[in-house]
């Protein structure tokens, strides 16, 4: 990966008048600024190198492995080969004929 270093062909009006700013403060001023830039440039540099790294490994490491399937019941879920008994008040919204040999239970929380 390589990276183009920015031109002051690129930058706009504000950029340039901002530029000239700092540059007309003082003799130190111009100075202190490319400090600056160096600095911004050789973080650049050290996030690209990272980012080269990163790449390299996954590249190494394959294609993600599927997840693994449960087996059994998992803490704080209901065991989906369990069958449950759920107590139903005569007086609940139902369908059906009271005395079914089954009976689907659909619960929800209206907030």
């Amino acid at each position: 990966m390589t990276r183009k270093r920015p031109s002051l062909v690129g930058l706009g009006a504000a950029a340039m008048a901002a530029l000239m700013i700092v540059g007309c403060q003082g003799s130190g001023s111009f100075a202190q600024m490319q400090e600056q830039l160096a600095a911004i440039d050789q973080k650049q540099d050290n996030i690209l190198a990272k980012l080269g790294e990163l790449e390299g490994k996954i590249g190494k490491a394959g294609p993600a492995a599927p997840p693994s399937k449960a087996k059994g019941p998992r803490p704080g879920r209901p065991d989906p080969k369990a069958t449950y008994k759920v107590a139903v008040a005569p007086d609940d919204a139902a369908k059906g004929p009271a005395d079914a040999k089954v009976t689907i239970v659909e619960w929800s929380d209206y907030q």
